[in-house]
């Protein structure tokens, strides 16, 4: 390889390098801005209609109590909001464990549905033209909710007259290495969601929590192309949302009241086949700032991967490789150092670096299996 080609290949690198920082520096910015803000919620959420709290549930028996029980132990009035549960047509007891709470508690409005259609999407879907009540709240089976999670998310959505209301979610337990470098890695995704909406640009949100308003949810419904994809529920339904009421009709909760738990995943094989279905979606995207974020994040990891890959050529690349990569570290620290010490996870940051040495190959690895192989759902 001539120095000529190293020079014109560096130089190319280095735009990618820039376009990474001025991304990250602005969610980064955007995170700081949403954190000095403080939001007064509980008036808010007096004033409120009521609220339909939907669930998309596939083979979650172990897991559909835990959320239940959170959700009666919300300081919510129980008059005020329904539950629907959608059971995609699970093979467990998901619909007997949910049907015995109901029983056991009615006096929460739970409403067990089965599927009609096929896929989360679709589950969703159904319960969205079932519910009775104009403000939706979306959430997962395997999540844990905070006992004033429905008060604090409604409170916001009010306050700001808002379209769609995007929360924070954190992966736990974090005990191994595994699971550590898990939540960490998550905490990034959750970081750049709430300094992306901050600074009017949403390009990332999380189904595992979410509110939006239904009749606007309806009525963009007609325009989404992706059902058959098996990945995001939610990002292309927040695409249709910024498409026809504009970016700052999407707002992110940076409030701890609000935090929902989720576990992580078990094994490399669980979260990688996750990884890829979250990937696989990003083809379909419309929005060019969603997918312009996708690309500077894939392009740059795809440099720090080329430097390691030439080092065994020209052992110079793997300086270059090294260099890059403490370069990653200093550019992404700020905005990890904020999320943790939000979400209280600061011990965690001590796992940065190891992170930052893997992220690379992992992140291009299911980028592109997730692009040109086929996922499901589950």
């Amino acid at each position: 390889m001539s120095l000529e080609t190293i020079h014109i290949i560096l130089n190319i690198i280095m735009i990618f390098a820039a376009m990474y920082l001025i991304c990250i520096g602005a969610f980064t910015y955007g995170l700081f801005v949403l954190s000095r803000s403080h939001p007064v919620i509980s008036t808010e959420a007096k004033r409120s209609g009521d609220i339909s709290v939907i669930i998309a549930a596939r083979n979650e028996g172990k897991n559909i109590e835990n959320l239940l029980q959170s959700l009666y132990n919300q300081s919510f009035n129980k008059e005020k909001f329904e539950v629907i549960i959608v059971d995609d047509h699970s093979v467990d007891d998901t619909s007997e464990v949910s049907e015995n709470f109901r029983v056991l508690h009615p006096e929460m409005n739970l409403k067990i549905l089965k599927a009609t259609g096929f896929g989360k999407k679709q589950a969703i879907s159904q319960a969205l033209h079932a519910a009775e009540n104009e403000l939706i709240m979306v959430t997962d089976a395997d999540c844990e909710l905070p006992q004033r999670w429905i008060e604090s998310m409604v409170g916001y959505f009010v306050q700001n007259n808002l379209k769609m209301l995007l929360g924070p979610v954190l992966l736990s337990p974090a005990n191994t290495l595994f699971e550590k470098l898990q939540v960490l890695e998550h905490l990034s995704l959750i970081a750049s969601t709430a300094g992306s909406a901050a600074i009017g640009m949403p390009v990332m949100c999380n189904g595992a929590n979410m509110m939006y308003d239904r009749q606007a949810a309806i009525d963009v419904e007609k325009y989404r192309t992706d059902m058959k994809i098996a990945s995001g529920d939610d990002m292309f339904l927040m695409e249709q949302f910024i498409k026809h009421y504009g970016s700052n009709s999407v707002k992110f909760l940076l409030d701890n009241e609000a935090i929902v738990k989720t576990t992580t995943m078990p094994n490399l094989k669980a979260f990688f086949h996750q990884r890829r279905r979250w990937a696989s979606k990003t083809k379909a995207y419309n929005n060019w700032k969603i997918i312009a974020t996708a690309l500077v994040v894939l392009m740059f990891n795809l440099s720090i991967i080329f430097f390691f890959v030439a080092g065994f050529f020209m052992k110079v690349f793997w300086v270059f490789f090294v260099l890059y990569v403490i370069m990653k570290t200093l550019i992404d620290f700020p905005i990890l150092k904020r999320i943790t010490h939000f979400m209280r996870q600061d011990k965690l940051l001590y796992w940065v670096f190891p992170l930052e040495c893997i992220y690379p190959f992992y992140v291009v690895f299911t980028a592109f299996s997730g692009l040109f192989t086929k996922v499901k759902w589950k």
